[in-house]
């Protein structure tokens, strides 16, 4: 299996699979990715609207799926494959 490092940097790189399992105990392989150029741009903020930022949390990785537009997240210790 890939270090974190290894997963971070290939889907800097472009799309990849991930096998993981939810929190709930469902198996779930997602085509996500983190390269910049294949992830749409996000959308402005409306007048009034915040932008809302949450605390960086190390036991996740947040990905954009691209089957199933939008950002997910899986936990590092429930990854069971990644290529």
């Amino acid at each position: 299996m890939k270090t974190q490092t290894e997963i971070k940097a290939a889907l800097a790189a472009g799309e990849h699979t991930v096998v993981f399992t939810k929190t709930n105990g469902d198996e779930r392989t997602m085509l996500c990715t983190l390269k910049s150029d294949l992830i749409p741009a996000a959308k402005p903020l409306q007048e009034g609207e915040v932008k809302r930022t949450k605390k960086p949390n190390p036991d996740v990785l947040a990905v954009y799926d691209t089957r199933a537009p939008g950002w997910r997240s899986f936990r590092w210790d429930s990854v069971k494959d990644f290529y």
